[in-house]
């Protein structure tokens, strides 16, 4: 029982987690601290003060615009400032009222600059505004739910019902906004604040796109899981096409659309689209299309006449960076993601330019490097998480690449984007705190820091170089927006500009005289510059269409840098005889308020003081009551759901229908939660579940660094099953006959308590986890009348407690697998699972009973042993994008044989799944599973209804393995097994990953089970297992080879 209880809320779970929860750590070594604004209350931890004042700031200032516009406030809004890991994000929970908010300043090579705070959080406040604006019911209902349970014929007698072989768990969603319309308008807020706006990065990525014809369909437009450039152009076009919205039908039609996407019947944005614009998505996608095709054109037809970019050297992947030259310019280093899906993981790569090929040098490296003059090491900087609590911050290393050996030099110093000095005695870097970075320098050693800068308002640096002469640093600087070119002398001293203007500089080196050599968007799109030292005279030295970034020459003058194309970010190569080429004047047409350079505004911002917003001053906030943080829970979320459970085929139709809900609630900091759950039937039939987690620090343990996150964990679950009582047995020849058969019905119960703790150990790769569990099963044989010859006697209602169980586990997980836009589908890496128990058990197995003050009570058996299970998967890439599962399981009880109630069992759907799951069983277990996996259709890119269809995977798999109790018999007694899978990956109402899996498994064994009521057969015959859920997680569980559903 207890094992349909955990796949019945691993369900749940993976259907809560994947889409709401949005768990995040908590981190209790550290102070936390509240402030309180007008609508806001704003949860920072020691070191983010001033974050956390200016959050408070402008939350209050943006909340009646954005209100305004969507017409819609929200209950107040709770912010948590994170100043903990070299990460820059924003996340809105829209649900719970909650938005996160890392402190790093953004530093994206897909957006411009612009201000971090009051970017990210009108950004995030809009998310939540129009969402919520946007919702078909209350926040405090974000889905219903439809469940199916149905369950293998089971044809051992000692087996009330079958293991699940279909599991489907299917929202309605409350709330069904596309991507690209969630995107676009957060990044469209106000238009007036102007904190985001269409920069040169956006329209270069957009320009690009609809140069080289590859847009983004209208489908592909609607859901995320893509790569880093896959979904930042979700971003973009979803930007471009809210700005065309509001430009070419008002602004007012972003709240309307809003509006009708939290209609009933509306379930996609073609359906709002025809309510408000007359027109459905493909309609005013295609017109949206059409414009863009003619206007870019016409804007980029001088360029082509005079195109000037060089010769593109290295173009596998989209996240090609930071190219520089050999000491003698034969060889060009770069960094590259090459076949990667997301920028990272990079590495950098050596190009030789007379033989044209390359090869990797170091592994994981995503910042900016330099070579140590007159050695062979590189110095670089990359993340790490080797600190006592495992935050993920840049550090400085070097790496040997004669010795193959990388050295750390700084400890937790936060230090991105080095640069070693002419004389390879200094580095200096950047480093950041509470959202403002600075630039710093060392000795080469990583001794002697020295802060050169002492900014302490959210001014941000970026790409420190020193001079030929080693006497300053120039860097880029951003307070507001763009940036611009500054320097500071190496003693700290003489802080300048050099550049300075309304356009975006970026990227400097020095020419072997002196001269500048940068990046700058001065036409609407990045080119690379040079400025004299001495007369400041400037010259263009690309005219590129896409747009050209991050600039080093040698010492004939030829550049190097990263240009930007529709397929992302590539390498060039331009000799210097061809930067004289270009023509003055034969550039691109920028707009001002693109696309249509034109506003239909909703009317309402004359409402507001719009030059105090936007020509804010963050430099001085409020003065606001610090208070130490004292709890704030989310209100409570619950998911009703109606699940058809099929264990009882002796159920009518409606007693098989359970409603139920779900029950959740975070502390803002998920210190705590609680995750909830009941339902019941119409005979009565219950699953009732609380679960409590406490991640807060504990006393004693977290002196001495352990902060283990504890949960308390309560089920109890029922099921009914008729049985007839027997009475009068004669046997004659063989046969029993029986005086009387009455009919009753038999309740059995399940209750049971874990506590577990658990802890991550090494690293974040390796959990641990101590749990007790006490469970007691409970048989209950309802009142019945026994006929006599007199009265009636009435036998009354009596409990059978035939199982208490005590257990002792410890269980370690390891996970490693690599970051890939098909993880879930088609996993890449390894995980290892080693679980050991200690179960001291009373079990009445035997069915005695003695009279204790005149009532029966179970005679137990005690089962006291130990446990250990090993189940290690392999899954190797071979080729493309096929995979070669490799999984080896064994179990074993040690000491003397047990009943077969402790069996563990390896078959039906998360086992060998050519035999039903009760069919191989025993005390001990071996199997090895080999699974072949590739993409049978990629980017389906085909939308029915509120369906997105993405990937098709198709899988063949062969197992072989056995149990028993006992000694090892022989490998002839291993059963084998082959099957095929089909899995299909799709999106529903947009935001919704949902996972459909279909399974057809062979058994090539046929053998007979024999328990104590008799035999049952399996074997060479097919089985079927299928499910829709948000994950194929459950399809692989490792949790189920023990504790079975063993009704008695």
């Amino acid at each position: 029982m207890k094992q349909f209880l955990i796949l019945t809320f691993l369900i749940s779970l993976f259907t809560l987690g994947g889409t709401f929860a949005q768990f995040t750590e908590f981190h209790p070594e550290l102070d936390w601290f509240t402030i309180k604004g007008k609508h806001v209350e704003v949860h920072y931890h020691n070191g983010a003060e001033r974050t956390a004042k200016v959050v408070a700031k402008i939350a209050d200032e943006v909340w009646d615009p954005i209100c305004s516009l969507y017409d819609y406030e929200p209950d107040k809004v709770h912010y948590v400032i994170k100043d903990l890991d070299d990460y820059s994000n924003g996340a809105t929970y829209f649900f719970d009222n909650k938005i996160e908010i890392w402190t790093s300043a953004l530093d994206f090579d897909l957006r411009g600059t612009h201000n971090w705070l009051r970017n990210v959080i009108s950004h995030e406040f809009t998310h939540l505004v129009q969402i919520q604006s946007a919702m078909k019911l209350s926040r405090s209902v974000p889905a219903v739910f439809l469940q199916l349970l149905n369950y293998q014929e089971e044809r051992r007698p000692d087996i009330l019902y079958g293991y699940p072989n279909y599991v489907i768990s299917y929202p309605i969603a409350s709330v069904n906004v596309p991507a690209w319309f969630a995107e676009g308008t957060a990044q469209y807020m106000r238009q007036e604040f102007d904190y985001d706006n269409w920069d040169s990065h956006r329209d270069m990525i957009l320009r690009s796109y609809v140069l080289d014809g590859n847009m983004l369909t209208w489908n592909e437009m609607g859901v995320f899981g893509k790569t880093s450039l896959g979904n930042e152009s979700v971003y973009n076009s979803g930007f471009a096409l809210t700005r065309y919205i509001a430009q070419q039908y008002g602004e007012d039609k972003l709240r309307e659309i809003s509006e009708k996407l939290g209609k009933l019947g509306n379930f996609t944005i073609d359906a709002a689209f025809e309510d408000v614009l007359g027109k459905n998505g493909n309609e005013i996608y295609n017109e949206w299309k059409s414009f863009l095709e003619k206007d870019y054109s016409q804007r980029v037809e001088k360029i082509r006449t005079n195109l000037v970019e060089g010769e593109m050297i290295a173009d596998k992947g989209f996240g090609n960076f930071y190219p520089t030259f050999s000491k003698d310019g034969k060889k060009i280093y770069y960094i590259s993601n090459k076949s990667s899906d997301y920028f990272s993981p990079s590495s950098i790569y050596e190009y030789d330019l007379e033989t044209k090929t390359e090869k990797s040098l170091v592994v994981g490296v995503r910042s900016t490097y330099s070579w140590i003059p007159g050695t062979n090491k590189i110095l670089y900087s990359r993340i790490t998480e080797d600190n006592p609590n495992w935050y993920n911050v840049h550090d400085i290393f070097i790496y040997d690449v004669d010795e193959d050996e990388e050295t750390r030099l700084t400890e937790n110093l936060r230090a991105n984007q080095p640069d070693v000095s002419g004389d390879g005695k200094k580095i200096t870097f950047l480093f950041q705190k509470d959202g403002t970075t600075n630039l710093g320098i060392i000795d080469i050693d990583g001794k002697n820091f020295k802060a050169l800068t002492e900014f302490s308002n959210g001014e941000q640096v970026y790409n420190p170089k020193f001079s030929n002469d080693d006497s300053f640093i120039i860097f880029d600087y951003s307070y507001h927006q763009t940036r611009d070119i500054a320097k500071v002398d190496v003693d700290g001293s003489d802080f300048e500009f050099v550049i300075q203007t309304n356009k975006d500089e970026r990227n400097p080196t020095f020419d072997k005289n002196g001269n500048i050599i940068y990046a700058s968007d001065e036409t609407g799109i990045f080119n690379i510059y040079s400025l004299n030292g001495s007369t400041k005279e400037k010259k263009q030295l690309t005219n590129v269409l896409g747009g050209a970034f991050m600039p080093a020459i040698d010492e004939n003058g030829k550049i190097t840098y990263a240009g930007y194309t529709s397929s992302g970010y590539k390498i060039f190569l331009i000799d210097n005889d061809e930067q004289i080429d270009v023509v003055e004047g034969n550039s691109y047409v920028w707009r001002k308020n693109p696309p249509l350079d034109l506003s239909k505004p909703n009317g309402d911002i004359g409402k507001f003081n719009v030059d105090s917003l936007k020509n804010f001053n963050d430099y001085e906030t409020p003065e606001y009551v610090e208070t130490k943080y004292s709890g704030a829970f989310s209100t409570l979320s619950f998911f009703p759901y109606i699940r058809f459970d099929n264990y009882n085929t002796e159920n009518s139709f409606w007693q098989r229908i359970k409603p139920g809900v779900y029950v959740a609630s975070n502390d803002m900091l998920n210190r705590y939660s609680i995750f909830a759950g009941a339902d019941i039937n119409a005979v009565w039939e219950r699953d009732l579940f609380f679960i409590f987690e406490y991640k807060n620090k504990l006393p004693l343990l977290s002196l001495i660094g352990l902060r283990p996150e504890l949960s308390a964990e309560l089920y109890s679950v029922s099921r009914k099953s008729d049985v007839d009582v027997l009475f009068g047995a004669d046997t004659v020849n063989g046969n029993v006959s029986y005086d009387q058969i009455i009919p009753t019905e038999v309740t059995y119960n399940l209750l049971e308590f874990d506590f577990a703790a658990r802890h991550q150990i090494i690293n974040r790769y390796n959990d641990l986890e101590l749990r007790f569990i006490f469970s007691r099963y409970t048989a209950t044989l309802a009142s019945f009348i026994i006929p006599t010859d007199g009265e009636p006697i009435l036998y009354p209602t009596s409990d059978d407690t035939y199982f208490i169980g005590r257990d002792f586990r410890v269980s370690y997980n390891f996970e490693a697998l690599k970051p890939t836009r098909d993880t879930d589908i088609n996993p890449v890496g390894m995980s290892l699972d080693i679980i050991y128990d200690y179960e001291w058990n009373e079990f009445n197995d035997e069915g005695e009973y003695v009279i204790e003050d005149g009532l029966l009570v179970p005679s137990y058996n005690d089962y006291n042993f130990h446990r250990i299970l090993f189940d290690g998967s392999l899954y190797s890439q071979l080729w493309g994008d096929h995979t070669l599962t490799t999984r080896l399981v064994g179990g074993t009880i040690l000491g003397p044989a047990v009943p077969d109630f402790f069996d563990f069992y390896l078959g039906g759907l998360i086992g060998m799944k050519a035999y039903p799951f009760y069919s191989i069983s025993g005390n001990e277990i071996a199997w090895v599973n080999f699974t072949y996996r590739f993409p049978l259709w990629r980017n389906i890119d085909y939308k029915l209804s509120f369906l997105y269809f993405d990937k098709i995977f198709l899988s063949f798999h062969f197992d072989y393995g056995n149990a028993w109790t006992g000694n090892f018999t022989s490998f002839s007694d291993f059963k084998k097994g082959a099957g095929a899978e089909i899995r299909l990956d799709m999106n529903s109402y947009y935001l919704f990953p949902t996972a459909i899996f279909f399974n057809a498994s062979y058994g090539f064994d046929k053998f007979d089970k024999v328990v104590e009521q008799g035999v049952a057969t399996y074997g060479k015959e097919w089985r079927f297992y299928g499910g829709i859920l948000f994950g194929f997680d459950i399809v692989n569980s490792k949790t189920a080879f023990t504790n079975p559903n063993r009704l008695r």
